[in-house]
């Protein structure tokens, strides 16, 4: 039987990427349309949140036994959790999770002014922290060429 992330406000930043916000947009979702005229940006935003779901997904274990220690180190800005690592990750997640309410604002009302300012700083300031947490990037394996015979 799966345990449940506790508190659940920790188990919503965990889906921080997935979960719905304004008009049913999720992170992702309301990427794919800011990606139309802004294709750097999109792609930048989505190495930043593979990165740390590669980094995430080993401490599960970690989010469901120590959930409502984690999310009080979050609250309080004490970084002395025995798992500082992880609550660096979840303060990256934050910031990306408030850009995703951000953007899924601006995706149901797409006449309204674009985020653009709010998007840089987030990849300026979640990718610092992700370097600082050594939080590698991701190897993207190039396709190969097929010869034609």
């Amino acid at each position: 039987m799966a345990v449940e992330v506790q508190p659940p406000e920790l188990a919503q930043l965990i889906d921080y990427a997935e979960r719905s916000r304004a008009g049913d947009w999720s992170l992702r979702a309301a990427l794919t349309m800011y990606a139309q005229p802004q294709p750097q940006r999109v792609s930048d935003l989505l190495d930043l949140v593979r990165r740390i779901e590669s980094a995430v997904a080993p401490h599960r274990a970690v989010f469901e036994q120590e959930g409502a220690a984690l999310w009080r180190a979050i609250e309080t800005a004490d970084s002395s959790p025995p798992r500082d690592r992880v609550v660096g990750l979840l303060r990256a997640m934050t910031e990306l999770d408030h850009l995703g309410d951000v953007l899924a604002a601006w995706a149901a009302d797409p006449a309204s002014d674009r985020p653009d300012a709010a998007v840089d700083a987030v990849i300026s300031d979640v990718a610092h922290r992700l370097d600082e947490l050594a939080v590698p990037h991701e190897e993207r394996e190039r396709p190969t060429r097929q010869r034609r015979r």
